[in-house]
C-alpha cells in the first residue's frame, strides 16, 4: 500500500486539527470522508483504513474538535483541559466538517466521496447528508453502529437526558464525564484493553456537546425527513446485533423508514459488539471488505442497473 500522511489543518477559529490519510497505491477509484466516534479518535480505525486503502479506496480522517491529537494540542499551547470534549454544538461540528470537506471535494472532483461515520460519528454523518453544505456533493454516506439510540444496557434514562438538555443551555461547556463500558465495545479482549488504557479516550464530554448528539439522533428518528433529503444518494447502514453502545433495532428502523430512498440497505451481523471495524479475528477484514465492495460497486456504475 502508498501508506499515510498526517497533516495539521487550521479552521477559519485558528483550531488545528490534527488529519490522517491513507493513501491508495495508484489513483483511487473512490474516496471516504471519516467521522470518528465518541471518546475515540482516528487511529483507532486502522485496519479497516488499510484494507479499504488496498482496494483503491482513500481514506481521509480526522481528530474532531475536543478529541484525540487536536485535542491535546488544544490543551497543550493553552496549558488547560477545558478543550477535552469540548466539540460544541451541532452547528459547529458540522461547519467543521464543511471546512475540511470543502477542499478535498473541489481537489479531486470525479472522486466520487462517500461520507462515513462510526457511533457518535455515524450520527454526525446521517445529520450532515441530510443538513451539510456540501450534502449534495457526496455519493453516499454510510454508517455503523450509529448514534441514533442508546442500547439499554448503556443508556442513561430519561431523567439524566432530559436534565442534560437543561443543563446545556445553562452551563453549555461543563464537562463531565460520560464513561463507556470498555467490554461492550469488542469480542476481542485486546480491543478491550487497548480501549482502557488509551489516553486519547479520555469519555469526557460538554453537556452541550452530549445533549446535542442525543438531539441529533432523536431528529434521526424522524425517518420521513431523512427520505427526503437523502432520496437520490445510497445509503448503508451496519449493525452488530449484540451492540450494546448504541441501539441495533434503531438503526434498522432509521433504514426501513426511508422509503423515499431508491438504494438502501442495512447490514446486520449476528451476535458482534460496537466496534464492528475491531472485532477478533478475519471478522474486521470481513466487514471492511463488505463496505468496500459496496463503495466499489456503486463507484464503477456495476450495479446501476440493478436499481
Amino acid at each position: 500500500m502508498a501508506g499515510t500522511t498526517e497533516k495539521w489543518e487550521t479552521l477559519k477559529d485558528g483550531l488545528e486539527i490534527y488529519t490522517k490519510t491513507w493513501l491508495t497505491d495508484s489513483p483511487p477509484i473512490a474516496q471516504i470522508f471519516f467521522v470518528h466516534g465518541f471518546s475515540d479518535h482516528c487511529n483507532t480505525y486502522g485496519i479497516f483504513a488499510t484494507t479499504v486503502a488496498a482496494q483503491g479506496i482513500e481514506f481521509y480522517s480526522f481528530d474532531q474538535r475536543g478529541w484525540g491529537q487536536t485535542c491535546v494540542r488544544s490543551n497543550k499551547k493553552e496549558k488547560t483541559t477545558r478543550h477535552s470534549g469540548n466539540s460544541g454544538p451541532t452547528s459547529l461540528v458540522l461547519s467543521d466538517i464543511s471546512e475540511l470537506l470543502g477542499p478535498r471535494l473541489a481537489a479531486r472532483p470525479g472522486i466520487p466521496c462517500y461520507l462515513v461515520g462510526h457511533s457518535m460519528g455515524g450520527g454526525i454523518a446521517l445529520t450532515y447528508a441530510i443538513q451539510g453544505t456540501h450534502k449534495n456533493a457526496l455519493a453516499g454516506t454510510i454508517v455503523w453502529s450509529p448514534m441514533i439510540d442508546f442500547a439499554k444496557e448503556s443508556s442513561p434514562g430519561f431523567i439524566k437526558i432530559g436534565a442534560s438538555k437543561i443543563g446545556a443551555t445553562l452551563f453549555p461547556n461543563k464537562q463531565i464525564v460520560q464513561s463507556l463500558s470498555a467490554e461492550y465495545m469488542s469480542r476481542d479482549p485486546e480491543v478491550v484493553e487497548a480501549f482502557k488504557t488509551d489516553p486519547l479516550c479520555h469519555d469526557t464530554g460538554t453537556l452541550v456537546a452530549i445533549a446535542d448528539m442525543i438531539t441529533r439522533g432523536q431528529d434521526l428518528k424522524k425517518g420521513h425527513i431523512a427520505s427526503k433529503f437523502l432520496a437520490d444518494k445510497p445509503v448503508l447502514v451496519l449493525h452488530g446485533s449484540s451492540d450494546k453502545i448504541t441501539n441495533y433495532n434503531s438503526s434498522k428502523n432509521f433504514v426501513s423508514s426511508l422509503g423515499q430512498v431508491k438504494d438502501k440497505e442495512f447490514k446486520s451481523f449476528d451476535g458482534w459488539y460496537h466496534k464492528l471495524h475491531s472485532e477478533p479475528g478475519e471478522d474486521k477484514v470481513t466487514f471492511a471488505n463488505y463496505v468496500a465492495s459496496w463503495i466499489i460497486q456503486r463507484s464503477t456504475g456495476s450495479i446501476s442497473s440493478k436499481l
